[in-house]
């Protein structure tokens, strides 16, 4: 179990004490290089800028998510964070049971939220859409003769159906706009850290034609990565910007799915400090307000035609006004 501690000499809050943070990682923990990794540095930055107590306990499995809540309720933490779908029922359980604590879940949106606790999630599917596009425009470019763009999702949970769904979005707005017939390919997995697991599908959808995969599966999906390196293919990173994460990979990514939860913990907590908690509420990240993006192109910045680019960012723009439709259509935002 990785467990990262910073505590520091802080000011008050306005109930004239100390905020403690707790902040607890999916399954996979925080060295995942993704999703985990980039909320642990948000974490980190408010404990070194905002002079509030941190601390952190990494999760492999599920029954270690509820003894990490426990751990945080036990030591008199104010405010406890968990991490992605796998912490939603046992978030809500603890806050439930526990009025006087506030609690965070980053990353999924559930019904009936009480008064003690906020939910972050992300339109994943605005980025993730123009991924697809991107995606379809590269394996048109490489294989004009056979293009496919590939996907690799996560256990078959409503998160990752807004990935996949956005992404093949894209690619069908591509083909209809340039009359062109980009093929998809892509499986799920049944775990969020079995790299192993991502080396083996991404194998089978290479094998099958895959020309770029795009992984949304936690650290399965960094499997995917390292695949995709081995047999000179092309991927696209998720949540963070993976081409500063695994550099290993980096020669190959066209870019990446950004959800800003650094950013997004971060402002949080300063919230919280400050005493502008708000519970029984959802906040969405968007387009719009900055918490999703694509990441740079990086190494192929200049591989990327200039129309391609425009059309990205015409996208982007008609997303934001509601123009343009991602094809995911979520129950509350």
């Amino acid at each position: 179990m990785l467990v990262f501690t910073l505590l520091i000499s802080c000011k008050k809050n306005d109930t004239n004490e100390t905020l403690k943070v707790g902040l607890v990682s999916g399954v996979g923990g925080f060295d995942d290089r993704g999703f985990n990794q980039l909320a642990l540095q948000g974490l980190k930055l408010a404990g070194n800028e905002l002079n509030v107590n941190v601390d952190s306990r990494g999760s492999t499995d599920t029954a270690a998510i509820r003894q990490n809540i426990d751990y945080f309720i036990q030591q008199n933490f104010n405010l406890i964070i968990t991490l992605g779908y796998d912490a939603t029922a046992l978030t809500l359980e603890a806050a439930q049971k526990n009025p006087l604590v506030k609690f965070a879940l980053i990353d999924d949106s559930p019904e009936n939220i009480p008064t003690n606790m906020s939910c972050y999630a992300f339109r994943v599917d605005q980025p993730a859409f123009l991924c697809g596009f991107l995606a379809a425009s590269w394996v048109g470019t490489i294989d004009p003769e056979n293009p496919v763009a590939g996907w690799v999702g996560g256990p078959r949970v409503t998160s990752i159906e807004q990935f996949r769904v956005a992404y093949l979005a894209g690619i069908q707005y591509f083909n209809d706009k340039y009359q062109k017939e980009i093929q998809t390919l892509g499986a799920y997995t049944s775990s969020f850290s079995d790299t192993l697991q991502g080396v083996m599908i991404a194998d089978s959808l290479i094998n099958l034609g895959a020309d770029l995969i795009f992984p949304f599966a936690g650290k399965t999906g960094n499997g995917v990565l390292y695949k995709t390196k081995e047999k000179g293919k092309w991927s696209i990173g998720v949540d963070i910007d993976q081409y500063f994460s695994i550099p290993e990979v980096a020669d190959m990514l066209i870019t990446s799915c950004l959800k800003k939860l650094d950013n997004t913990i971060y402002d949080l907590i300063k919230k919280t400090d400050s005493g502008e908690w708000e519970g029984n509420t959802i906040y969405f990240g968007s387009l719009a307000n900055g918490k999703v993006d694509i990441a740079p192109f990086h190494n192929y910045d200049a591989s990327i035609p200039d129309s391609i680019k425009n059309a990205i960012n015409e996208l982007r723009t008609g997303i934001i006004s509601g123009s343009v439709s991602t094809g995911w259509n979520p129950l509350h935002d």
